[in-house]
C-alpha cells in the first residue's frame, strides 16, 4: 500500500513538473518568440492562434497552438542546428533531404519522380512546338547531385541526371536539346554551396553551350564582381546545417558595356539585370532579375538583332546576364505563375529563337506546361 502510494506520489510530481514546464515555455515564448521571420529557415513562423469560444471548442486553435510552439520555441535554431549536427556525428549523411557533402557543401536529395508528369510535360513541348513551326532550343540542368556527384557521402544515391537527361533528348529528336551534363560533371565549381542553383561559373558553362549550338558563335568576354560574401542557399534553410559556410553573390557584366531594361508583369521597371535592395534579404539568388515573376521584358540597345522567347524557372535567372548581351529583346514566362499565352509572343519565327531552361528535376514535376497554349 505505501509502494502504490509512493508511486501516485511520484506520479503526480512527474505530470506537475511537466506540466509547469509545458505551461512555463508557452508563457516564455509567448513574450519572446522568435519574431515573425525565421532568417534561418527562410520562412515565416506561426503567430500565436486567435483565444476565442468558437476557436478553442470549434476551431483548430489545439493544431495552431502545437505549430506555434513549435515555431517559437526558444533558441530554435541553436536546436535545429544541434540535431543536424547530432545526426551527422552519429554517421548519418542527410537531413532533411540534404546531403552534407565534402567541401562544406549541401547537395540536395533527387530520390525519385513522376515518370507519367515527364511524359506529359514531353508532349506539351513537342505539340507547342509543332503548333507554332517553331524549333525549341532546351536546355535542362542537371542538378548539384548529378554535377558534383564527386563531393557526395559514401552510400548517397540519387536519380543520375545525366542519363535522365539523355533519355528526355532522345524523346525530343525534331528539337535542338543542348548537352549540358558531362561539362558540369567536369573538374570546377559549378553550384552554389549551400542552395540548389547553379553559380555564376555554371551558367558561363550554359552560355557556352548555347553559343556553340544556337548562335553559331564565339562566346563574348564578362567580367565577374563580388557583390555579396554571404548568401544562405534553400539547401542551408533546408538542412539545418548552420554552421556551413556562405556563399559569394557575383555581379556578371559584360566587357564591352550593353544597357538593359527590364519591364515585369505589372508594369514596374529596372534599367538592370540586377535588384540590389534584394542583396539585404536571406534569399540573395532574387539579385538576378528580382527573382521569380510571371512575365518579363528585356529590351537592349543591341539594333536589330534578334528575339528570344525563354519558357523557363529559376535556374535561367543566373544565365540572363549572359544571355540579354546576345539578344535586342527578351521575353521570358515562368508557367507557375504565368496564365496567358506564350505563342502569341512568337510572331516572327524567322528571328525569334525559343528556349526552354529548367532545372531537370522541376521539369520532371513541373505541372504547368499544360498551360503554354
Amino acid at each position: 500500500m505505501k509502494k502504490r502510494r509512493n508511486e501516485n506520489i511520484v506520479n503526480i510530481l512527474s505530470a506537475a513538473v511537466f506540466a509547469v514546464f509545458i505551461f512555463g515555455i508557452a508563457i516564455v515564448n509567448l513574450f519572446h518568440g522568435n519574431g515573425s521571420f525565421s532568417e534561418n529557415e527562410n520562412r515565416y513562423l506561426a503567430s500565436f492562434p486567435e483565444v476565442s469560444a468558437q476557436n478553442v471548442f470549434f476551431g483548430d486553435f489545439d493544431t495552431e497552438f502545437e505549430t506555434w510552439f513549435s515555431d517559437q520555441f526558444i533558441g530554435r535554431d541553436t536546436w535545429i542546428e544541434r540535431k543536424a549536427a547530432a545526426r551527422r556525428s552519429m554517421g548519418a549523411i542527410e537531413n532533411n533531404g540534404v546531403y552534407f557533402a565534402s567541401g562544406q557543401r549541401l547537395i540536395q536529395q533527387f530520390l525519385s519522380y513522376d515518370e507519367s508528369q515527364l511524359e506529359h510535360n514531353i508532349r506539351y513541348l513537342l505539340d507547342f512546338a509543332e503548333e507554332n513551326k517553331v524549333r525549341l532550343n532546351v536546355l535542362l540542368v542537371p542538378g548539384a547531385g548529378t554535377g558534383e556527384k564527386k563531393f557526395l557521402p559514401f552510400g548517397a544515391y540519387n536519380v543520375d541526371e545525366t542519363k535522365l537527361i539523355s533519355d528526355i533528348y532522345a524523346q525530343m529528336p525534331s528539337q535542338n536539346c543542348i548537352e549540358i551534363a558531362p561539362a558540369l560533371s567536369s573538374s570546377g565549381d559549378y553550384y552554389f554551396h549551400t542552395d540548389h542553383h547553379w553559380n555564376a561559373e555554371g551558367a558561363k558553362t550554359g552560355y557556352d553551350a548555347i553559343c556553340r549550338s544556337v548562335l553559331k558563335k564565339e562566346s563574348l568576354a564578362f567580367s565577374y564582381t563580388e557583390v555579396s560574401d554571404d548568401f544562405k542557399g534553400t539547401m542551408y534553410s533546408r538542412s539545418g546545417a548552420f554552421w556551413t559556410k556562405a556563399d559569394p553573390v557575383i555581379r556578371i557584366d559584360p566587357v564591352h558595356p550593353r544597357s538593359f531594361t527590364v519591364t515585369f508583369e505589372d508594369g514596374s521597371v529596372m534599367h538592370s539585370l540586377y535588384a540590389d535592395a534584394r542583396l539585404k534579404e536571406k534569399d540573395k539568388y532574387t539579385y538576378y532579375l528580382d527573382g521569380n515573376h510571371p512575365y518579363v521584358n528585356i529590351k537592349t540597345d543591341i539594333e536589330g538583332g534578334r528575339r528570344a522567347v525563354i519558357i523557363k524557372d529559376s535556374f535561367a535567372h543566373i544565365l540572363l546576364p549572359f544571355l540579354a548581351c546576345e539578344y535586342s529583346e527578351i521575353d521570358m514566362f515562368d508557367l507557375r505563375y504565368y496564365n496567358g499565352s506564350v505563342s502569341e509572343y512568337i510572331k516572327d519565327r524567322e528571328n525569334t529563337d525559343v528556349y526552354v531552361i529548367y532545372g531537370a528535376e522541376t521539369f520532371c514535376t513541373d505541372k504547368n506546361l499544360a498551360v503554354l497554349w
